[in-house]
């Protein structure tokens, strides 16, 4: 995985460098609609790089987003459990004192005997 990752670099970076160095200069014409541009071929490369930065940055912030928010609620789901789990011990230990058959026959402190 991390020779191909190595591969990918390589060819990125010769890609940008012969976007860089090999381009001509001639201006053409990108038309927006209401913006009409001239940019060299250097300059629309540079666009569209910068583009697909924003675009990867872009899904990153949705993906950790996603994750944290994963996290959290996995989190929340397990601190439910928990205190749902606490809250049937406390009721079973609740029962067993109220029931007759398991109190203790020793009277409280303080109480006549």
């Amino acid at each position: 995985m991390i020779v191909l990752g190595l591969v990918l670099v390589v060819v990125a970076a010769i890609v940008v460098l012969a976007a860089v160095f090999g381009g001509s200069n001639a201006p053409a014409s990108l038309d927006l609609g209401i913006l009409d541009l001239d940019i060299t071929s250097l300059g629309v490369f540079l666009l569209g790089a910068a583009t697909l930065l924003v675009l990867v940055t872009g899904l990153q912030l949705v993906r950790t987003g996603a994750r944290r928010g994963y996290a959290r609620r996995k989190q929340l789901r397990e601190a439910r459990r928990v205190v749902d789990a606490q809250r049937s011990s406390e009721r079973e230990r609740g029962e067993s004192a109220a029931d007759p058959a398991h109190r203790d026959s020793t009277p409280p402190p303080g109480s006549p005997s």
